[in-house]
């Protein structure tokens, strides 16, 4: 179908915007940047303005033809965004509760973590003194790299039954067993005999190296016996007598030894060990911080309120009072008392843990609101600038969601023929009709990896709407191929399909177009009926009426601007080389 072409082709056309632009400097003739390019309603739009556009969009587009992106094109761009931030900046939302409760927390955040950042952490430095320092002070219980042996161990099991009545008896001899076998092999041994074929052949060890190489040990690997001899062993080859523990009987030869020693304290770790101190001295600066601001501000308890176990019948009664005439009322206690204990997993708390939620849960917050903003951290720049671009931000999101309507009325009957009618060629009825879901990509070891995650559980339909490469407009319908036939989608694609039982995920498929990952829906014993296409032709509708809207808005945006471009300017100017 033309439309499902021209929507998968949609989908690759965003794939494929990878070209990334040199911008060092503009290409050919030197053009200075603070030549004026346009105006947009008197907001000058310099050459250097218009590269560092391009700078930051990281890439050129394709249009789907594969041709590169015009310089009108890209300017057309930039002189939307301008618009858009001057209507955004236009927009008086003080009286929007429900955004200024929402810009209010959000500064009120930003303003506890510029104080904390200046207060704690700016102030919490570690000098390279107290880094050694700390290294020598701890150098034995963090930085030591203990004694180590590499040993091969020769090992005879004592075992028996211990369900069996006579298991000591049984268990006496097969000490004596195992005994009389470690003596002879370390008669052997002594006499010459090589001690790494005694242990392939005789040890009861197992594990991957059957000749008995441990490798290197450290003390507590093994029993205290084990270690006791392991590290007493003073010559290389040296063989050790039968030594016991609760495994059995062992012959231990020492083959190499490492003496303690410390961890280098070279860059890494000097940086390291700074970090930390560093941390260290964050978390004790924060508490005594909040410390010192709870030690001098009175808090009055409402006890009676503490000691009940009801709810007062006015839930504006006070609970706690603090500071300069600050309050927290019941109704906002037993919220907060309520998610501490869901926290606690408790079903009552005691009057200490209720006075804790009233302090460090509800008091401490305003407490520290109010400190930061008496240290003028409210009337900084960085504050002040923060609150600006939240504020713009709020506002572009919701200048540009007026570009998206997807609440279009249901076509009405006439609607469905007429499109119908003028696409035709969309709605063939060769081979079996199959209604399929897909997604496409451009690398298959991307489609692999998804395929995987659809496979071990992730919704198909999410993880399309999440990978769809094209316009956010349309990613919640474009994975629906709806219901297709032979012809329609490219053979490969279609035979993979129609191989699928009902909701059955394809491998990946390889067409013209990129993988496809194909869920099949549905298939079809008979051919199409105009029925079973109304869903199809109501999405085209949809889609068409979305592209118009969005068609309809930009020009309507672009009539609110008062646009001047200099044409002359324009025709010298070159876009930047692509990379590669």
């Amino acid at each position: 179908m033309n439309r499902l072409k021209l929507s998968i082709s949609f989908s690759i056309f965003f794939l494929l915007v990878g070209i990334n632009f040199c911008t060092s400097a503009p290409p050919s003739k030197q053009i200075p940047r603070d030549q004026v390019l346009a105006k947009v309603n008197g907001d000058p739009v310099t050459v250097g303005r218009f590269y560092d556009f391009v700078k930051e969009s990281k890439s050129t587009s394709k249009q789907a033809e594969g041709k590169q992106r015009t310089k009108e094109e890209m300017l057309h761009d930039l002189i939307r965004e301008i618009i858009l931030n001057q209507k955004a900046a236009s927009l008086d939302l003080s009286s929007d509760s429900d955004f200024v409760m929402r810009r209010d927390d959000h500064m009120r955040k930003f303003l506890l973590e510029s104080m904390y950042q200046k207060e704690i952490v700016d102030k919490a430095l570690a000098s390279d003194q107290e880094v050694r320092d700390h290294y020598e002070k701890h150098k034995e219980q963090d930085f030591l790299i203990p004694e180590k042996v590499q040993v091969r161990d020769l090992l005879i099991r004592v075992q028996a039954d211990s369900t069996q009545k006579d298991y000591k008896r049984k268990l006496k001899k097969a000490d004596q067993s195992a005994l009389k076998k470690i003596n002879e092999f370390h008669q052997r041994a002594s006499a010459g005999e090589d001690f790494a074929e005694l242990c392939r052949q005789y040890s009861e060890r197992g594990g991957p190296d059957i000749s008995g190489n441990l490798g290197f040990i450290q003390k507590g690997q093994n029993s205290p016996e084990f270690d006791s001899t392991a590290f007493s062993l003073k010559t290389t080859k040296e063989i050790s007598n039968p030594v016991r523990d609760s495994l059995g009987y062992h012959l231990i030869q020492l083959l190499d030894s490492k003496e303690k020693s410390y961890k280098e304290l070279d860059s890494t770790l000097f940086e390291g060990i700074r970090e930390y101190l560093k941390r260290e001295k964050i978390s004790e600066s924060a508490n005594n911080f909040i410390d010192s601001l709870k030690n001098a501000t009175p808090f009055v308890y409402n006890e009676e309120i503490l000691n009940s176990s009801e709810s007062p019948s006015d839930h504006n009664t006070w609970v706690l009072a603090f500071g300069e005439g600050d309050t927290i009322r019941f109704e906002l206690f037993e919220a907060a008392q309520s998610e501490y204990k869901y926290n606690l997993n408790k079903d009552n708390l005691t009057t200490e843990e209720k006075k804790d939620v009233l302090i460090n849960y509800l008091a401490l917050p305003v407490i520290l609101e109010k400190v930061a903003k008496q240290r003028g951290y409210a009337d900084s720049v960085e504050y002040q600038a923060e609150k600006r671009t939240f504020t713009l931000e709020e506002a572009k999101t919701r200048v540009e969601a007026e570009r998206v309507k997807k609440d279009f009325p249901p076509p009405a009957p006439e609607e469905r023929e007429a499109y119908y009618q003028a696409h035709k060629i969309d709605f063939p009825s060769l081979g079996l009709p199959i209604h399929v879901y897909h997604i496409v990509f451009l690398d298959s070891l991307k489609a692999v990896e998804v395929l995987n995650q659809i496979n071990q559980g992730a919704d198909f339909v999410e993880m399309a709407k999440k990978y769809f490469p094209g316009e956010s407009e349309i990613k919640d319908v474009a994975y629906d191929l709806g219901f297709i036939n032979q012809g329609e989608m490219p053979e490969k694609f279609y035979q993979a399909a129609l191989k699928l039982k009902e909701g059955e995920v394809s491998p990946p498929v390889k067409t013209s177009w990129g993988y496809h990952i194909i869920k099949m829906v549905e298939k079809k014993e008979k051919g199409t009926s105009f029925t079973d296409i109304i869903p199809q032709i109501e999405r085209g509708i949809n889609l068409e009426k979305g592209r118009n809207h969005i068609a309809e808005w930009e020009k309507n945006l672009f009539e609110q601007g008062n646009v001047w471009i200099n044409q002359k300017l324009l025709q010298k100017l070159e876009l930047p080389k692509p990379e590669g």
